[in-house]
């Protein structure tokens, strides 16, 4: 069975995007911020990670960054607010900065459920999908 990894400090979108994997026939580990999510990835092997930029703790992009180097072919789908607002200077694009690091593909919330499904099987393919 495939398997995502979904990293989001908000548990109802955690649980949100677990139910709506689960329904779709992955296998889903969760965690609450980088630092577990960093954890979890290291004791299992993932097919795919979904993590929330905005996650606590530890900043997302460094998340991805640690990532890449743990397990530099697993797809990593970026999610994030609309916004983030800085009053101290302009809002920083923090999907494309996560992109550059090396996530395959970023969605702004609020996402409809249908994007984040074609986000996975195309990021692990819908062969793999099938064959696990």
């Amino acid at each position: 069975m495939t398997c995502v990894l979904v990293i989001d400090g908000d548990l109802t979108a955690r649980a949100a995007i677990t139910a709506l994997l689960e329904t779709e026939g992955f296998e889903v580990a969760v965690a609450d911020d980088g630092e577990a999510g960093r954890r979890v990835a290291e004791a299992s092997g993932f097919d795919a990670v979904i993590i929330d930029i905005a996650a606590p703790r530890v900043d997302g992009l460094d998340t991805i960054k640690a990532l890449r180097e743990q397990a530099p072919t697993v797809p990593i789908i970026a999610i994030a607010p609309v916004r983030f607002r800085n009053c101290l200077g302009p809002d920083r694009d923090f999907l494309a900065a996560a992109t550059d690091l090396g996530a395959a593909i970023g969605l702004y919330k609020p996402f409809a459920p249908r994007d984040l499904i074609t986000a996975v099987v195309t990021c692990i393919g819908e062969r793999t999908r099938t064959q696990r």
